[in-house]
């Protein structure tokens, strides 16, 4: 929902065109409405197809929710690292070299759970964290995918150059609010998101409620501990993961989540 004063945007969020992905258009639409969005990042996983086709729809059907071309790129050691407002897909694999794409045609970077143990692109030191210098960059002060653990490690960075933002990584519609940013509205929405990364004005992350013995979200982890056992056949998978999404979907719920504030600036 945006307002003159501010709007709640999304800044980590996956379709059908993410391998892992499973919202398409309209459902993305209907639950980016029910949990009262203003804009929403789509990054999915080394493309930027879906969103594209994503924004294309939405703007060509006069729907007030606007969407922002990101992507998040698998690196050569498999941490990710997401580039917002983008032209052109990310073709480097070389963290250096990703960031010079990203920032060369004018977009933004973002690191996602940076110390998740499979992908953060910290996970083994902050001595990357040079390659972004003083530009404008975030870090993912809280992920709703991440454990409790790896988002109270991740406000180690509140003292670094970067800015902390929140995100649902979301790839269930259930998953979708988890987490949100509420930022100042600045008459465009890349100007309020790029003011919000350089601290020009006042922003909010909400985030939902975690103990210390929070896990990091699962799906499907019944499947996955007995997978090596036993498989889906590949002709049902399909299936099988429709069933799977409305299981969580009828679980978890969809729409507005109670959320608690994580981070506020000033």
């Amino acid at each position: 929902m945006m307002t003159r004063e501010s709007i709640k945007i999304e800044l980590h969020c996956h379709t059908v065109f993410s391998l892992d992905g499973l919202m398409d258009f309209d459902s993305l639409m209907r639950t980016a409405e029910a949990v009262g969005l203003g804009a929403l990042a789509i990054t999915d996983h080394d493309t930027v197809d879906g969103a594209r086709e994503f924004q294309r729809l939405a703007q060509a059907r006069g729907l007030p929710l606007e969407i922002i071309i990101g992507e998040e790129k698998t690196l050569s050691d498999g941490s990710h690292l997401i580039g917002l407002f983008l032209e052109q897909p990310i073709q480097s694999c070389e963290l250096r070299d990703a960031v010079g794409e990203i920032e060369a045609q004018g977009g933004i970077c973002l690191i996602p759970h940076p110390f998740r143990k499979k992908d953060g692109l910290l996970r083994d030191g902050l001595e990357r964290l040079q390659v972004f210098g003083d530009g404008t960059a975030g870090f993912e002060l809280f992920s709703a995918k991440c454990s409790y653990a790896e988002n109270r490690r991740a406000r180690e960075l509140l003292d670094s150059s970067l800015t902390p933002f929140g995100g649902s990584d979301a790839h269930y519609e259930c998953d979708l609010g988890e987490s949100v940013n509420v930022i100042t509205w600045e008459g465009d929405l890349k100007t309020s998101v790029v003011h919000m990364l350089q601290r020009k004005t006042p922003f909010q992350i909400l985030g939902k409620t975690q103990t210390q013995s929070s896990p990091e979200r699962a799906y499907a982890p019944l499947y996955y501990r007995c997978k090596r056992f036993v498989r889906v056949p590949k002709p049902f998978l399909p299936l099988a993961k429709q069933c799977y999404r409305w299981y969580r979907n009828k679980r978890h719920g969809v729409g507005r989540k109670p959320l608690v504030e994580v981070y506020a600036y000033p």
